[in-house]
């Protein structure tokens, strides 16, 4: 079999990293004298590595982050009322397998969105399907997708993230439906999914903001179960 032939079967097989190391190997000499067992385990290597970048490159487009924050760019001067060991907990992603929750309040500019990227995209490192969203374009989602008749299809989706990310919750008043389909991603998601929360008001404020007794308490129960808190503090970092 000639070397074309291989390279073609490779390329119906999709194996094209374990292609591109045949293809460097056969360019380089040295390789020749390297024992088959371990030419093979290199091609196999190069093939897994390839696989991984390729499903980070599409978990990373599909969480649509509002920022690419790096993990390892937190920034933790004193001020911020950020514990390093409780942070670098968190970026071993255990709470996402455990269904956690976490909640982020803070004032404008403090840095509650750029840290919760920074977490998700930690997270789709760990190979976990993250999305990012603002409430306000969440809910208006959910209203266009209950007009077109896929509301079920949307809610089953988001119930299936790893873990989903909702910025700026109560920034302004919204409408009782809107609430309710806020609560319903956050029941849907219960136990089995984490969600991140991010909010200028401090959590206890929340009750207020949601008005309805009922639906607050439900909201809260759900949200604040099994949940880790984070309140950033210090000088805007705009």
């Amino acid at each position: 079999m000639s070397s074309a032939q291989i390279f073609e079967l490779l390329h119906e097989l999709r194996l094209a990293g374990f292609r591109e190391e045949l293809e460097h190997q056969l360019q380089h000499p040295q390789y020749s004298d390297m024992p088959i067992e371990d030419r093979i385990l290199r091609m196999l290597q190069a093939e897994t590595e390839r696989r991984y970048r390729n499903k980070i490159d599409r978990l990373m487009k599909a969480a649509s982050f509002k920022y690419q924050a790096a993990p390892d760019d937190i920034n933790y001067r004193n001020g911020r009322n950020l514990d390093k060991t409780e942070i670098l907990s968190l970026l071993k992603c255990n709470w996402i397998e455990q269904g956690q929750n976490l909640l982020i309040s803070g004032a404008s500019g403090t840095g509650k969105t750029w840290l919760a990227c920074a977490l998700g995209v930690s997270a789709v490192q760990h190979e976990r399907s993250v999305r990012y969203a603002r409430a306000g374009r969440l809910v208006e989602e959910m209203m266009y997708a209950r007009l077109d008749g896929t509301i079920a299809k949307l809610r089953s989706k988001l119930a299936r993230l790893d873990l989903m990310i909702i910025d700026d919750f109560a920034l302004s008043a919204m409408k009782k439906q809107e609430l309710t389909d806020l609560f319903e991603i956050v029941e849907d998601r219960a136990a089995r999914s984490s969600t991140i929360v991010i909010a200028q008001r401090a959590p206890e404020e929340w009750y207020e903001f949601i008005g309805d007794p009922l639906l607050a308490d439900a909201f809260m129960d759900r949200i604040r179960s099994r949940a880790h808190l984070l309140q950033l503090k210090g000088k805007s970092l705009r």
